[in-house]
C-alpha cells in the first residue's frame, strides 16, 4: 500500500541507516569485497521476536533469519529440505520427516526429533492469534500430535482431521523451530534475549524498539538448505533499519546508505533498466476488504447491505490510490497465481454508485485500516461516503491493526485486510472467511456463518487427489464470494531491489530474507 512519510523527520531516519551503513565498509559505490555487513530494511518493527507469534510482516521476515523450518520452498516449486532431509506424507492425516543430524541450536544443543517435536508442542498450545494462524496454516483445523524417535531420527505428525497442505505449512516462518532455551524462557524468547532460543542462521545481537535490528551470523551454523541458484556470500552482520517512506529507501539506496531495499509503488522502476541494480519481483499481498458479521454487527445477515459496499468501491481506483496502479487484479481471496484459485470477474459486484446509494445513504461506517496507508484509506473513505454514507477512519499500527481486527470486532464495520500472498498456500486463505473465528480458536476475520463454505473447505483439505481438492476449494471460494463476505481489491506486486555487490532471492513467488548475499 502507499505509505506517506511520518512528521517525525526523514532525516533522522536516513541519517540512522547511514550511521548503520558506516558501521561496514559499503557505500554508495560497490565496495563488497570490503565488507561483511548487508544494510537492509523494514516497513515496520517487529512486535515480537517469538516466531509462533509473530502476526505482522516484519515478524515474519525476522523469524526467517533467526528460527529454521523443516521445509523451505523450492526455487521454482515443490519443495527443498530445512531442518528435514526426507518427507514422506503417508496419508493426508499422517507425514514422517527425518530430521538432519548435523543441525544445532545457537547454545550448541542438538536439534533432534524430540527438540522438533517440543517446539511444535509449544505453538499448537499458545492460545494466541498469531499462533493460530501457523497453527491453521500448518496442521489445519484439527488436533495435531507429535511423535519423535529420535534414535532412528524421525519426527511423525498426526492429525486427528487429514489437512493436505501440510507439508506447505511447515515452510511457514511461524513454524520455525524454536531451541530448548527459547522455549524455557518465553518472555526473553519475544524480546530476543535469550542466547541459547535460535535454530537458524543467524542471532540477534542488538535491537532498538521501533528503530532498528542487528543480527549476526552463528559461527557453527551449516544448515543452509540446498539452493542452486544462489550465488555470494551471506553477510556476517545483517543490520535492519526502520523505514516507512519509499522516497527515502530510493534516495538511501542510490547514495549507498542502504544495500538492499523493498518497494511496493513506482519509486522501484528507476532501478530497472540500471546495470548498477538487480531487482527481483514478487506477490506480497492480498488487499481485501472484510465485512464484520459478528453478532449485533451491522452487516450481520444482510447481504444487500454488504453489496451495496462492493458496488460503491473500484478496484481499479484502489490500485491507483494505494500501489501507483502497478498492482494486478484479482477476483478472490488470495492471488491468481495460486493453484486453486479462482479468476471469475463475473462474481464480483460491478461498481455502480447509483445502485449503492439505495442501501448506504445514511450508514455510518467504521473502516479499520494500517497505519502509513493514508491515501488508499481516504480513498476507500470517499468511495463509501460518494454513496451516501457516513465513515470513520481508524489507522493502528501493525500489531494493533491486526489484533483489533481478530479479536475486537466491536471496533469496526469493514477493515481492509492484507492477506499474505507468498505462502503458496490458497486454503488458509479461504479459512480466513470460514469457521470460527479467532475468539473460538480459528482464524476467521469475518465473523461470517458459511456452514455450505467449510463443508466444501474441510473436504477439499482432506482430498489427497490434486483436481478434486480444487474443484471443493474454488466452490469454497465461490460461495464467499457469492455471499459478499469480502470483497477483493487487489493483489500488490513488491520489488526487492540491491545494489551492485549484493544480491537478493524469491523462490517460488516468496521472498526469503536469509538468502541475502554478498557477491564479490
Amino acid at each position: 500500500m502507499k505509505k506517506n512519510s511520518m512528521i517525525a523527520g526523514i532525516a533522522a531516519v536516513a541519517g540512522l541507516a547511514l550511521a548503520l551503513a558506516g558501521c561496514s565498509a559499503s557505500g554508495a559505490s560497490s565496495a563488497s569485497a570490503e565488507t561483511d555487513t548487508i544494510n537492509a530494511e523494514l516497513w515496520y518493527a517487529p512486535s515480537t521476536f517469538d516466531p509462533a507469534r509473530g502476526s505482522a510482516d516484519a515478524d515474519q521476515t525476522v523469524a526467517r533469519l533467526g528460527f529454521d523450518t523443516l521445509l523451505r520452498q523450492g526455487e521454482t516449486e515443490g519443495y527443498v529440505g530445512g531442518l528435514a532431509t526426507d518427507w514422506d506424507a503417508v496419508s493426508a492425516s499422517e507425514y514422517v520427516f527425518t530430521i538432519r543430524d548435523d543441525a544445532t541450536c545457537s547454545d550448541g544443543t542438538e536439534i533432534t526429533p524430540t527438540v522438533v517435536a517440543d517446539s511444535f508442542t509449544y505453538l499448537t498450545g499458545l492460545d494466541d492469534s498469531g499462533a493460530q494462524t501457523w497453527q491453521t496454516q500448518a496442521f489445519g483445523s484439527g488436533d495435531a500430535t507429535f511423535t519423535p524417535d529420535d534414535e532412528a531420527g524421525t519426527l511423525t505428525i498426526t492429525l486427528s482431521e487429514p489437512y493436505s497442505q501440510l507439508l506447505g505449512g511447515v515452510t511457514r516462518p511461524g513454524t520455525g523451530i524454536i531451541c530448548p532455551a527459547g522455549i524455557a524462557d518465553p518472555d526473553g524468547l519475544a524480546a530476543g534475549t535469550v542466547e541459547g532460543a535460535w535454530s537458524g542462521p543467524y542471532t540477534l545481537t542488538s535491537s532498538k524498539a521501533g528503530v532498528s535490528a542487528e543480527y549476526t551470523l552463528r559461527d557453527d551454523y551449516d544448515a543452509w538448505p540446498a539452493w542452486e541458484d544462489v550465488e555470494g556470500r551471506p553477510a556476517e552482520t545483517i543490520n535492519l533499519s526502520v523505514q516507512e517512506d519509499s522516497n527515502t529507501s530510493a534516495n538511501l539506496l542510490t547514495s549507498g546508505g542502504v544495500d538492499i531495499a523493498r518497494f511496493y509503488d513506482s519509486n522501484a522502476l528507476q532501478f530497472e533498466d540500471d546495470d548498477a541494480y538487480t531487482v527481483e519481483e514478487f506477490a506480497s499481498s492480498a488487499y481485501n476488504l472484510v465485512f464484520n458479521e459478528s453478532d449485533g454487527a451491522m452487516f450481520e445477515d444482510d447481504q444487500d447491505l454488504r453489496t451495496a459496499v462492493a458496488q460503491s468501491i473500484d478496484p481499479a481506483g484502489f490500485n491507483d490510490a494505494g500501489l501507483d496502479g502497478l498492482g494486478t487484479s484479482q477476483y478472490t481471496v488470495n492471488s491468481a497465481t495460486y493453484a486453486c484459485a479462482l479468476e471469475d470477474e463475473s462474481l464480483l459486484q460491478t461498481y455502480d454508485v447509483d445502485a449503492a446509494s439505495q442501501e448506504l445513504s445514511g450508514q455510518t461506517i467504521r473502516l479499520l485500516i494500517m497505519t502509513n496507508w493514508d491515501s488508499a484509506a481516504e480513498y476507500l473513505a470517499e468511495s463509501l461516503r460518494a454513496a451516501g454514507a457516513e465513515v470513520t477512519i481508524t489507522a493502528l499500527d501493525a500489531a494493533e491493526w491486526t489484533t483489533t481486527m481478530r479479536t475486537e470486532p466491536n471496533k469496526w464495520d469493514v477493515a481492509v485486510a492484507a492477506e499474505n500472498a507468498t505462502t503458496g498456500l490458497i486454503a488458509p486463505s479461504i479459512a480466513r472467511y470460514l469457521g470460527p473465528s479467532y475468539l473460538d480458536g480459528g482464524t476467521n476475520v469475518s465473523f461470517s456463518d458459511n456452514p455450505e463454505g467449510v463443508e466444501l473447505y474441510e473436504k477439499g483439505i482432506a482430498a489427497e487427489d490434486a483436481d478434486e481438492q480444487c474443484g471443493y476449494l474454488e466452490d469454497a471460494q465461490r460461495s464467499i464470494l457469492e455471499r459478499v463476505d469480502m470483497i477483493p481489491l487487489v493483489t500488490d506486486t513488491h520489488r526487492m531491489v540491491a545494489r551492485e555487490g549484493f544480491a537478493t532471492y524469491v523462490f517460488s513467488g516468496y521472498w526469503d530474507i536469509s538468502a541475502m548475499r554478498i557477491v564479490d
